[in-house]
């Protein structure tokens, strides 16, 4: 069945997921090969309209000769533009206030280098903390990024814990996960079409 019409994930999706969560370390590149076939079931498997593609963006506090680097899922169109962006992370790091904003951090800096890119008046972007969702939206035109960034509450003390607690509350792969993930692709084949 389809993405679009289809009310659930399959089953050998889920499967997939489970298997490299039980069996494989636990690092961010266990969850790279399930959200890749994710994002290509999602864009239909069978079309060449979109790719996905692992991407690392340029950053100072990353050049590209260290091993720390930040990779990045992006879902391109035929003419190699950005639609959707997402970053993974394991799922420790929705314990972790430093982590979580770590993450959002990273999910900016992706923002900072793709928006202008993207052909639609969105950019949609997934932060990934194992299966944790939380959604992001760049707007082209204004380049804001909802949600709004939370700044530390004190940079003269260390992050209190329930710092960005519940910003990652959606499990992709539940019904509520499912339904956002259509309502997301679904924005961008509406307005891709529109062009």
């Amino acid at each position: 069945m389809p993405f679009p019409t289809d009310v659930t994930w399959p089953a050998g999706l889920r499967t997939i997921f489970e298997i490299c969560r039980r069996e494989m370390q636990p690092l961010e590149n266990r969850y790279y090969g399930p959200y890749n076939k994710l994002l290509t079931y999602c864009f239909d498997p069978d079309s060449f309209e979109y790719f996905v593609a692992p991407q690392s963006p340029p950053s100072a506090s990353s050049p590209p000769d260290t091993i720390d680097f930040v990779v990045f899922l992006v879902v391109f169109d035929a003419h190699r533009r950005p639609v959707l962006i997402a970053e993974i992370k394991d799922d420790s790091w929705v314990d972790r206030a430093d982590l979580r904003l770590k993450a959002d951090v990273q999910m900016r800096q992706c923002y900072d280098a793709m928006l202008a890119d993207c052909p639609l008046p969105y950019l949609w972007g997934l932060s990934l903390l194992g299966t944790s969702l939380r959604v992001y939206r760049g707007d082209v035109q204004s380049r804001a990024v909802q949600p709004r960034f939370e700044d530390r509450p004190s940079h003269s003390h260390t992050l209190p814990p329930d710092f960005l607690a519940g910003s990652w509350s959606i499990d992709i792969l539940s019904e509520e996960g499912f339904a956002k993930m259509q309502e997301i692709v679904g924005d961008i084949l509406v307005r891709a079409a529109a062009l």
